[in-house]
């Protein structure tokens, strides 16, 4: 199987970085490496101008350094059988993987076999929605996840294998709607204890217009304090 490894979509998230660099110290033949958003990840920030990962598909004739950066990465992933590309949250018990809504259904599998027990749908403009054969890993600072030489060992297994089909009992959700901080201060959601793939009172996901049951993820995230968090909603 050939793998590309992200690190650097977002600048400021250091384990897709730690990861890229083990592979470059330590080659595994089948899997390449990139970092996304270099001038991100120089000035130690999100983004530069625009998300990165908001920016797919890109555009390649635009003077827009995150735009045309986005076109050119969604042409390498064609090259591979498995994307994956690597974020962090300081969100505690947040580890899970994000994959597009057409996304191949090998990646449900991929996620099991990498040591995930959730996945989330996405089917906002991101690298999933557009690369099908990309999974983004999301992992928590303070999970026992949040280690390069795991996933290092655990990719360059992967590495090795034609293909993966497992009996994966891993939870399935979709994300449903993103809180803002305007939500934040009209249902004073800081004061809510709300919990990550944990479900929220029904009352509370009425008022912010979701359907019960209702997962928060992401909620106060350091990483994006231009949002409150997401919603999830689960796929049976």
């Amino acid at each position: 199987m050939r793998i590309l490894v992200i690190g650097g979509m977002h600048g400021n998230e250091p384990l897709g970085l730690e990861v890229v660099q083990l592979f470059k110290r330590l080659p595994v033949n089948g899997v390449d490496v990139l970092l996304a958003n270099k001038r991100a990840i120089e000035k130690q920030c999100r983004f530069i101008k625009y998300d990165l990962n908001r920016s797919f598909p890109g555009n390649s004739a635009t003077s827009s350094y995150e735009q045309r950066r986005a076109a050119q990465i969604l042409a390498l992933t064609k090259n591979y059988d498995l994307v994956l590309d690597f974020h962090n949250t300081h969100c505690p018990e947040n580890d899970c993987g994000f994959v597009g809504d057409t996304a191949n259904k090998q990646l449900h599998d991929v996620a099991w076999v990498l040591g995930l027990k959730r996945i989330v749908v996405a089917g906002y403009d991101c690298i999933n929605k557009y690369a099908r054969n990309c999974l983004s890993i999301e992992v928590s600072l303070d999970s026992c996840l949040n280690h390069p030489e795991l996933w290092y060992e655990r990719v360059a297994c992967l590495s090795r294998l034609e293909s993966v089909q497992t009996k994966s009992r891993i939870e399935r959700y979709c994300f449903v709607y993103r809180m803002t901080l305007e939500d934040n201060k009209r249902l004073h959601l800081d004061k809510r204890n709300l919990r990550a793939f944990q479900p929220m009172q029904l009352k509370l996901a009425q008022s912010l217009g979701v359907k019960s049951p209702a997962f928060p993820i992401f909620v106060g995230d350091g990483f994006t304090p231009y949002n409150y968090g997401g919603i999830l909603n689960n796929i049976t």
